[in-house]
């Protein structure tokens, strides 16, 4: 019945489970102590900062139209959605 049937998983379970705690208390003498996980992250950050610090001073690109864009998007919405009393006065 079902107590043979769990039996015979836990069995299974006990011997499969054998191999790999005999692998894991052998240490291999191949493997480095420990994982380098510091150097690509702070390289892509490094390199992402310097291409964006080039594109903003122009040295990457030379076109500074993106500044425009969004210097033009920045006062219609400063205009737009909340103006001061110098802006509603110019408005009119």
């Amino acid at each position: 019945g079902i107590a043979s049937l769990l039996e015979h998983f836990f069995d299974l379970l006990v011997v499969s489970s054998a191999p790999c705690a005999t692998a894991m208390a052998v240490p291999k003498n191949d493997l480095v102590p420990y994982v380098n996980t510091w150097m690509w992250p702070s390289l892509t950050l490094l390199g992402a900062s310097s291409v964006w610090f080039g594109v903003y001073v122009g040295k990457v690109t030379n076109s500074h139209e993106w500044k425009e864009l969004f210097l033009d998007y920045c006062h219609h919405k400063r205009t737009s959605y909340s103006p001061n009393p110098l802006d509603k006065c110019a408005r009119m």
